[in-house]
């Protein structure tokens, strides 16, 4: 079977070449908030150890966990698949993409179903699923920057 492409065949090259460093800096950004929640002891929710008013009050509530669980998905996924289709439409390789898009997937499940649901949110799928997503927002907006290198001469 070949792995050529489908569809209209439109090169993105100079957004491909801009997608590395807007994805490597909302990934800096996302490590930020985790490194802050980490130094802070606040893993769920945004009130610093000081608001809160027992230590009941650092047990994230059901509603916290899913409006997190939610939030965090629509942050994460629709730059994923964006950058996903710009990878498609400048020509990436099918099979890698429904790879990408697997891995992707079982990523953002374990973020929530091994992670944020789990006692304290504090499950081991949450720092894959975390680190997992950033891998795959720079590791493919770097791929789609390589698939245009022809536009760019090299």
């Amino acid at each position: 079977m070949s792995t050529g492409t489908l569809g209209l065949r439109l090169g993105t090259p100079i957004t491909a070449l801009a997608l590395p460093l807007f994805t490597s800096y909302y990934s800096l950004l996302a490590y930020r908030v985790i490194s802050t929640r980490v130094g802070c002891g606040i893993f769920v929710g945004d009130k610093s150890k000081s608001e809160a008013k027992s230590s009941q009050d650092q047990t994230p509530d059901p509603l916290t966990i899913a409006a997190r669980s939610h939030a965090n998905f629509a942050e994460n996924v629709p730059l994923a698949l964006t950058i996903t289709a710009l990878a498609e439409i400048n020509g990436a390789d099918r099979n890698v993409l429904i790879g990408a898009l697997g891995t992707l997937f079982l990523l953002r499940v374990g973020h929530v179903e091994f992670g944020l649901r789990r006692a304290a949110a504090l499950g081991p799928g949450r720092i894959i699923g975390f680190l997992g997503t950033l891998g795959y927002l720079v590791g493919m907006s770097g791929y789609v920057a390589w698939l245009t290198k022809g536009y760019w001469g090299y």
